[in-house]
């Protein structure tokens, strides 16, 4: 009992998913969301396309501003007076780039939450409606960690908990998960543990 004991994840307070979907004598190991750049990093390389070309046509707008190339050739060549318009037409682009970073993406981000008991494997994924999955550890009969190259540079990665019956629709999926193979191997400890004193009550 106490080698096994050694191997225990300490239990952590529940800050992501609401502590009343614990039973009372179950204790919460792990939680965690996607990584943030794996949600994110498309929204944020649209911010920057905005923010540059606001930040070139306000420059252009100054008066007394060294030109700049192509930008003042193209706005010369409309007239001079479409600086505006195209002012405005960034500010639309900038307002619908910003709607979809902080809701579609951040949102999505937010209320997405991966967890783990000493009992069983949670997905909450909560937008319009709330929905709730779960895997009793002991329905668990293997855990896949999925990394191409560019999630191993960020140290995210893919679980995929497959039950007995192996059917696609039966794996549970984490995406973009920090650390997976620590994650992995603290899961398959509670796991092994679970499973032994049964394995000895069999032998008997």
């Amino acid at each position: 009992m106490e080698e096994n004991a050694k191997h225990i994840p300490v239990a952590i307070e529940p800050k992501l998913i609401p502590k009343k979907l614990l039973s009372s004598d179950e204790s919460l190991i792990f939680e965690s969301r996607k990584g943030w750049w794996s949600c994110m990093k498309w929204a944020t390389l649209a911010l920057l396309v905005v923010l540059a070309t606001s930040i070139t046509l306000v420059l252009e707008l100054i008066p007394d501003t060294q030109d700049l190339p192509f930008v003042s050739t193209a706005l010369s060549w409309t007239g001079g007076g479409e600086a505006q318009v195209a002012m405005d037409v960034v500010a639309v682009i900038a307002i619908i780039v910003l709607s979809w970073f902080f809701y579609l993406r951040w949102m999505r981000r937010t209320r997405t939450v991966y967890a783990a008991t000493d009992e069983r494997v949670i997905l909450r994924t909560q937008m319009l409606t709330k929905d709730y999955q779960d895997i009793p550890l002991t329905k668990i009969e293997n855990i896949e960690v999925r990394q191409r190259l560019r999630d191993r540079v960020l140290g995210l990665g893919q679980l995929q908990f497959w039950t007995e019956s192996r059917d696609e629709g039966d794996a549970m999926v984490w995406e973009a998960v920090p650390k997976p193979m620590a994650v992995r191997t603290m899961l398959q400890e509670v796991m092994d543990i679970r499973e032994k004193p049964n394995r000895e009550t069999s032998k008997h």
